[in-house]
């Protein structure tokens, strides 16, 4: 019931977006937005490569996010995840025996031919609906904020959520309030994701390697929540030991090199452990390793300024 409100309120901040643009962004503003997705006009110098690395790794979700979106699929039941198990909830529900290794299908037409059934639904979430939407978030954001907010404002510090707010509610302080709540609602779910995501991959990578773990009388409803706490303690304790900016600097380039590594891991995991039937085709892989090396040319420069940082 959750998950149903919270994606109920994300379409009314969705429709928030495009009447406002609509209502006050002027046509050709909408067409310069949209062309400069696509357009190179060079760096500033000094480049921040940083700050770079950083947009690299957040457009859409980044990092470790994109890494679990298949934590779903499981959850959902979708394909062989009705065979995989998941994570139970904290109160009540069903006991659920999660595999620590997960289960291939033997290779047969008739379940090749489910597979790529299945790939399709797949391939319809994550293109039109996932990416698509990702893409119209940014653009409608930017849009906005590009025609509203004048060029060259510093947006550092903790009001760097607020701008869109400020400058909207000159037109009607109403804007004020509906503006804080849209950025709040985006931020919030954002978060929620977020930290699941992060929760759920700490707790895979611990209930598939460790024996010990999913001998727990528990099991892995200990582990999932147990991280989670500790993380959300964490976060109460560290949000306040830099600024905004910075701290999303750091994060994301974090996210940067989790994509540099798990670029080779899933490379070597599909070539080890699936049928050559069900692996991805050529061209995905030669482009799996592309992106690996996309993030390693971007934490090579973070690293270094780091390291020079710190010397």
């Amino acid at each position: 019931m959750l998950e149903y409100f919270a994606w109920t309120m994300l379409g009314v901040v969705f429709l928030f977006l495009v009447a406002v643009n609509v209502a006050f962004v002027p046509a050709a503003h909408w067409v310069r937005t949209f062309l400069g997705f696509f357009s190179f006009s060079g760096l500033p110098h000094p480049i921040d490569w940083g700050l770079i690395g950083a947009l690299a790794a957040t457009a859409g979700s980044g990092g470790i996010g994109n890494l679990t979106v298949t934590n779903w699929m499981r959850d959902k039941g979708f394909g062989m995840a009705s065979k995989v198990g998941a994570i139970p909830s904290a109160v009540g529900g069903h006991s659920i025996q999660l595999s620590h290794v997960g289960i291939v299908f033997p290779v047969s037409d008739e379940n090749l031919a489910r597979w790529r059934e299945w790939m399709r639904y797949v391939h319809a979430d994550q293109i039109w609906v996932w990416g698509l939407f990702c893409f119209f978030g940014m653009y409608l954001n930017v849009n906005l904020a590009t025609a509203i907010v004048p060029h060259g404002t510093d947006l550092q510090g903790l009001a760097a959520g607020a701008y869109q707010a400020e400058y909207l509610s000159r037109i009607w302080s109403g804007f004020w309030f509906l503006t804080l709540f849209n950025g709040f609602w985006i931020l919030f779910k954002t978060q929620l994701g977020n930290t699941d995501i992060l929760v759920r991959t700490i707790t895979d990578a611990v209930w598939m390697s460790s024996e010990r773990a999913r001998e727990w009388r528990m099991g892995i409803r200990a582990i999932y929540y147990g991280i989670l706490v500790a993380f959300s303690v964490w976060g109460i304790l560290v949000i306040r030991s830099a600024s905004p900016f910075q701290l999303f600097k750091i994060l994301a380039n974090m996210a940067g090199i989790v994509l540099l590594i798990a670029g080779v891991q899933i490379f070597l995991v599909n070539r080890r452990f699936l049928p050559a039937a069900v692996r991805p085709p050529l061209w995905r892989e030669v482009g799996l390793l592309l992106c690996s090396a996309f993030y390693a040319f971007f934490a090579y420069f973070v690293v270094r300024d780091l390291l020079r940082s710190l010397l």
